[in-house]
């Protein structure tokens, strides 16, 4: 129990510091929400814990921090700061997961010839592939940076999953952002992923007029 209160602490610590060092921390909380949400409705798929769960709000929270170098290799560059970070509640190993689930929020995906990814052991690769796979997409549901994402439900079949989301306000933008990085976790999972908009169930339904 004083670990899971210890890592709490922490996370509220890089709560923190994404918000004083992301230029944008408005995107990367949303991210972070998204992500979780996802973790949370992918579970069966993954069999990641909590503590895998905890790793992934921490990458999320910092996978743009790498911006304040350069916007083209943010991404590596966020993996170098994170590595260089002080980060509560983490070990060294923790931290490494962390920084390379940041690092592949884009481009690439993860090698055995990368740095920092290549000292991982077999298992903690594993976690970093499904835990960046579900990172990826969360990103990419917020590309247009305006938070439309409001609530993610997944349907999940013997070789595909379906992503429904519900938008605050039709935004094709980040259905799209979504789609063109679902390959990871299509990949690391070896489903079909179909990614779609879905109407808000909770939106009124229009009032007719009342005849004359």
């Amino acid at each position: 129990m004083p670990r899971v209160k210890h890592s709490k602490k922490g996370l509220i610590e890089i709560r923190r510091m994404a918000r004083k060092l992301d230029p944008e921390p408005g995107h990367v909380f949303q991210v972070c929400k998204n992500a979780l949400a996802l973790f949370d409705a992918t579970r069966r798929i993954h069999k990641l814990g909590a503590p895998d769960r905890r790793l992934l709000e921490a990458a999320a929270l910092l996978h743009d921090i790498g911006h304040t170098i350069d916007v083209v290799a943010h991404h590596k560059h966020s993996r170098d700061i994170i590595m260089d970070m002080r980060l509560p509640g983490l070990s060294a190993r923790r931290k490494r997961i962390v920084a390379c689930v940041a690092r592949y929020h884009r481009k690439a995906h993860p090698a055995g010839t990368h740095a920092v990814f290549c000292d991982l052991d077999k298992p903690d690769r594993r976690r970093v592939q499904k835990l960046a796979a579900i990172l990826r997409i969360a990103d990419g549901l917020d590309r247009s940076h305006v938070a439309s994402c409001k609530r993610i439900a997944v349907e999940a079949a013997k070789d595909s999953v379906t992503i429904n989301i519900e938008q605050r306000r039709p935004t094709p933008t980040d259905i799209w952002g979504a789609q063109r990085k679902q390959s990871l976790f299509e990949e690391v999972f070896k489903v079909r992923v179909i990614i779609q908009a879905i109407p808000d169930k909770r939106q009124s339904v229009p009032k007719t007029k009342a005849s004359a």
